[in-house]
């Protein structure tokens, strides 16, 4: 709705928080690397598929 209202041709043009095509968002680099010490804290583990 936020697209017609502004005439926009493109929607990505008025998403809040924009992804590129590999639904990655440029602006904090996310998904991204987890560091070692914040799962540990946090109590949780990351199981490969194999």
């Amino acid at each position: 709705m936020v697209m017609l209202y502004q005439n926009m041709e493109n929607i990505r043009e008025v998403i809040a928080f924009p992804k590129n095509q590999k639904y990655r968002d440029l602006m904090i680099d996310a998904p991204g690397q987890i560091d070692e010490n914040l799962l540990k804290e946090l109590g949780l583990a990351v199981i490969k598929k194999e």
